[in-house]
């Protein structure tokens, strides 16, 4: 009986410590991928420095003189007065109706009173 209870004991030990399987060897995999570095992510790219974002605002339409909604975008500064503007969509609050503006260089944001 004793002999018995030496040789079930001494197995688990052996099955235990991983020996003969690959129990072992997957608990080597686990501690080593716990303990590795985090990867870490890049950072995003800043807005470039003559890049400047308008807000959302109201302004007025050169053809129709009703208000319009110009979502918020980013202009990029061409000089101290004027800034390029990318094709900008326009929502008539009171219709819901779109209105496309082309792209161009026009008067900085501050000073424009269209799209």
């Amino acid at each position: 009986m004793r002999w018995t209870g030496a040789l079930l004991a001494g197995g688990l030990l052996f099955l235990q410590t991983g020996g003969g399987t690959g129990l072992g060897h997957a608990v080597d995999g686990i501690t080593r991928s716990s303990t590795a570095p985090v990867p870490t992510v890049t950072p995003l790219p800043a807005p470039r420095p003559d890049s400047v974002w308008v807000p959302d605002r109201y302004l007025s339409t050169p053809h129709t003189g009703g208000t319009v909604l110009v979502p918020g975008h980013w202009e990029r500064r061409v000089s101290d007065h004027e800034s390029y503007v990318p094709p900008l969509t326009t929502i008539n609050p009171a219709d819901g109706r779109l209105q496309t503006f082309p792209a161009g260089v026009r008067p900085r944001a501050e000073a424009r009173t269209a799209p």
